[in-house]
């Protein structure tokens, strides 16, 4: 359910696109520094703009400096350091992954999602001692997705709820003490994760039918044939998610954003409708 939230390259600066790789690699860092080296792998675009919008309004100076790389030893990138708001996106990146694993296990008992929870083990525990209240928040979320999903809920309103739920509690952590911030936040995260779910939903449809796997779409239009469910549903998703963004952008109009604004509006503004139209089917031109 990630790798939605990201950059339109071809519309951002050098300089923009050397912003958004700096928060991304100084994530990764954070993730095994403060985690575990293992639990970098739940490296995600989402996760990375968590940490740019939270960052961009928490009028702190961004410290970036240049780092080596196991995976690309033979340069140095440039990496966003000693960010509150970075490493608090390591640990909520570090949690989420955990935890979505072990949704995926007891819903599906996969064993992949089993072998792939013991690399996150040691990392989540830090993370969870850290924030225990947000752990459990978002554990909460999960299981009533998990028993929407077992009772094969058919209003993709409930069940893109719960998830958009889950994001709404990442995008109001504590350090941000501002209510009326924090309200604005709240509703900006809330929405990006309502789209999240459903466009992640609708481009799962055919995996879905493959492995039989729930689906809020299938069982909304169990017995149809493929073709018809797409059809019927992309005039509607484009209406319902292209106003879930504009949302979104509203809750983003009124933050105070202190830098990145030129990564920020690029995302906003351009790349989540880019993605939304290509994932429907509207147009062919990829990010």
């Amino acid at each position: 359910m990630f790798g939605y939230v990201t950059i339109c390259k071809d519309t951002l600066s050098e300089q923009g696109y050397k912003t958004f790789k700096a928060y991304y690699c100084g994530l990764c860092k954070a993730i095994g520094k403060r985690c575990s080296q293992s639990a970098r792998m739940g490296l995600s675009y989402d996760i990375t703009f968590l940490a740019i919008v939270l960052s961009s309004v928490d009028n702190n100076e961004t410290e970036m400096n240049d780092r080596k790389c196991l995976l690309h030893p033979a340069r140095e990138n440039i990496c966003v350091e000693n960010d509150r708001t970075v490493e608090y996106a390591a640990d909520m990146g570090a949690m989420l992954s955990y935890l979505k694993l072990l949704d995926d296990w007891h819903d599906e008992r996969s064993i992949k999602a089993l072998m792939s929870m013991l690399l996150f083990r040691r990392g989540v525990k830090k993370a969870k001692k850290r924030y225990p209240e947000i752990y459990d928040g978002i554990r909460g979320c999960l299981d009533r997705l998990s028993q929407l999903e077992k009772e094969k809920c058919a209003e993709i309103d409930e069940t893109a709820d719960c998830f958009a739920k889950i994001l709404e509690i990442l995008f109001t952590p504590d350090f941000i003490s501002d209510e009326t911030e924090t309200r604005i936040l709240a509703w900006f995260g809330y929405n990006i994760g309502r789209w999240i779910y459903i466009i992640d939903a609708y481009n799962d449809i055919e995996k879905d039918i493959r492995k039989n796997s729930y689906n809020t779409f299938l069982e909304k239009h169990r017995g149809k044939p493929l073709e018809e469910i797409k059809k019927e549903l992309k005039e509607k998703l484009d209406v319902s998610m292209t106003f879930t963004l504009q949302n979104a952008a509203s809750a983003y109009d009124l933050m105070v954003v202190h830098k990145n604004k030129e990564v920020l509006d690029n995302i906003i503004y351009t790349a989540l409708k880019r993605k939304q139209n290509y994932i429907l089917g509207e147009n062919n031109e990829s990010l």
